[in-house]
């Protein structure tokens, strides 16, 4: 018996390109557009693919126009690098916000932020 396999490639994320970083972020970004919209997404899967050695450290900020900056959760949603060039995924909650994937630990190269959404909040 031949085993069949099933994808539904509707309900999988599909990811976009964040940022392409080849320096650190000495501060949170204070342009909202730069931010990555999840309108109508409950969660964000956001893949960190370092090159040429890098291995970068990230934290997950929200849009606040009372603060006109991307701001942190008050518990930091900050992740580590797992390896020099050993690309890693992490997925939290954006509720439809939007975010920014900001990257305070490079040490060398440079990372690609992609972020997609799942979990649509429409029903």
């Amino acid at each position: 018996m031949t085993e069949r396999l099933f994808s539904n490639p509707l309900r999988a994320p599909e990811y976009n390109l964040h940022r392409v970083v080849d320096a650190v972020d000495a501060a949170a970004d204070t342009v909202k557009a730069h931010g990555m919209l999840m309108q109508d997404y409950k969660y964000a899967n956001i893949g960190v693919v370092p090159a040429g050695g890098a291995d970068p450290d990230i934290e997950v900020m929200f849009w606040s126009d009372e603060a006109g900056a991307f701001i942190s959760a008050h518990t930091a949603l900050a992740f580590s690098g797992i390896g020099a060039n050993t690309p890693y995924e992490v997925t939290v909650e954006a509720n439809g916000r939007r975010i920014w994937v900001m990257v305070p630990t490079l040490a060398a190269g440079s990372c690609k932020i992609l972020v997609g959404g799942f979990k649509s909040l429409q029903v």
